[in-house]
């Protein structure tokens, strides 16, 4: 037994009924007399209510107390102030746990106020930027795109448009933390060969494809055509006749498609005209040049984006069926992605420049040049932090940059001496897929381990379809069992004559 206050073996031990600790009877004695509490859990105690502990182990009486005028007499004084102290630091520590505790209450009330400052200064400088966006406007007589300045309640001015921000904002979030528990990786060693096999011609649905988009997660391939006529493939219902065509009058610039309502919903683009559910539903747009390439959201499948020859591009609600916010113009703007986490948006130019904006405020946030001027292509890599980025000198050399966002540099290019036609990325980001007017398929991995590119792996003519290819998709995504079981890569190839061929990796 030990005393819960001196922490030695009592000469007297209670027990107190209120926190069931044992106490040294002089000692709870002494602290009750002062204070009237349980000294373990401060509830009020009694020395009446202590409850005495017998001890059986000796029977012998202890003897007199000495009188006051001896040495026995001093020692027991001694004793007496030994408690005072016990009881002093047992007080103290009581009085050190609670400090601590407030201590750390008031940290977190620090932090969580640093926080809101910080928010207030970003609100504060974005309604800085809307004011001096007004000023220019107001100064040139033109209107702003879709930016209003509203009043706060402490009289500041704010910014404010009509773009989703929370919402795109959420799905960044709950994205970002997908993508980082998902981290998919191939089942294969950095000394294992990989090479391409062809699997099928499944269709050739029209004489001339003038443009594709492929829905990874559903197997859906969409084929837009010179006549105006969209055919829609199922790759896991193959066959040469299980082709459906949406029919409309004109040339198919720009193809996509979305789940929208447990619906898959196309969004075609005619030139000037953007037909969304069927070629009935016209969606009015604010862009004067033609659509030539259409983006959707990762998972907010009501939103998406419009690229226009006007060198503008906008974001749409398919809900709303209306234009959340148009860019101003941006001279030769060739095409444009989306980051895998919803919230960033890279365009290219002919001109060679890169650059990426914020979707929730339509700001650019990051400029890059490209290896040649003439941008072909960019897309994000599944990893989060890539941006493959194709472009051409207009004498047959071509380049494949690899930026690194976190670093806002090319980290690695792969040289081409005539034109790269398409390049795809597997949901591991670590197999890139390259197609070249030569009619040559080439495959360039990134080894994790020493951080390493190893480029042109092993190449395949297309001897399959006599037309060159289009379009280059990868046709599985890191939710694939057959891709995080046994590493399958699958891709899609759609001719100039709307030939439907489909690859797959394989490992020896």
């Amino acid at each position: 037994m030990i005393c819960s206050i001196s922490g030695e073996t009592p000469k007297e031990p209670v027990i107190s009924p209120k926190s069931g600790s044992i106490f040294e009877r002089r000692l709870i004695e002494n602290y009750i007399s002062t204070s009237g509490k349980d000294p373990v859990n401060d509830e009020d105690l009694t020395i009446e209510e202590l409850v005495g502990i017998n001890s059986v182990t000796s029977t012998i009486a202890p003897p007199k107390p000495p009188s006051f005028n001896s040495i026995p007499s001093l020692l027991s004084t001694f004793q007496n102030e030994w408690d005072s102290l016990a009881l002093e630091v047992f007080a103290l520590r009581k009085q050190l746990h609670k400090a601590r505790e407030e201590l750390s209450a008031a940290l977190y009330h620090h932090d969580a106020a640093v926080r809101v400052a910080a928010k207030a200064i970003k609100e504060r400088d974005e309604a800085r930027s809307a004011l001096q966006q007004l000023a220019v406007s107001i100064g040139k007589d033109e209107p702003m795109d879709d930016v209003v300045i509203e009043s706060t309640s402490n009289g500041d001015a704010k910014a404010s448009t009509q773009l989703p921000v929370e919402i795109i904002n959420q799905a960044r979030d709950e994205l970002f933390q997908l993508h980082k528990s998902q981290k998919p990786t191939l089942p294969i060693t950095p000394e294992q060969n990989i090479t391409v096999e062809f699997i099928a011609n499944h269709a050739q649905p029209f004489k001339k494809a003038e443009n594709s988009f492929v829905n990874a997660t559903n197997k859906i391939l969409l084929v837009g055509s010179s006549t105006g006529s969209v055919a829609v493939y199922n790759f896991n219902n193959p066959g040469k006749n299980n082709v459906t065509k949406i029919t409309h009058k004109g040339l198919v610039t720009a193809v996509n498609q979305v789940i929208h309502k447990d619906e898959q919903v196309p969004i075609l683009a005619y030139k000037e005209k953007v037909f969304v559910r069927d070629s009935k539903t016209l969606f009015e747009h604010n862009h004067e040049g033609e659509i030539f390439q259409i983006v959707s959201h990762p998972t907010l499948t009501n939103l998406f984006i419009l690229f226009s020859r006007d060198g503008t591009w906008s974001l749409n609600d398919l809900d709303e069926m209306a234009v959340l916010f148009r860019s101003s113009k941006v001279n030769n703007i060739c095409c444009g992605d989306i980051h895998v986490d919803g919230a960033l948006l890279g365009t290219g130019t002919e001109n060679g420049e890169v650059t990426i904006y914020n979707l929730t405020s339509g700001q650019s946030v990051f400029n890059i040049k490209s290896k040649y001027p003439n941008i072909k292509k960019l897309s994000f890599a599944s990893n989060g932090y890539w941006l493959l980025v194709s472009s051409a000198n207009g004498e047959n050399a071509s380049c494949l940059d690899i930026i690194d966002l976190r670093k806002n540099a090319i980290i690695h290019s792969i040289e081409f001496s005539n034109e790269l036609v398409d390049f795809a990325i597997d949901p591991s980001s670590s197999i890139i897929i390259t197609y070249d007017s030569r009619n040559m398929l080439s495959l360039h991995r990134y080894i994790k381990k020493g951080k390493k590119w190893l480029d042109n792996l092993s190449e395949k003519t297309i001897e399959e379809s006599n037309s060159a290819l289009l379009s280059l998709d990868i046709l599985n995504t890191a939710d694939d069992e057959e891709f995080k079981n046994t590493g399958e890569i699958k891709f899609a190839g759609v001719t100039q004559n709307s030939s439907i061929l489909e690859f797959q990796l394989a490992y020896a």
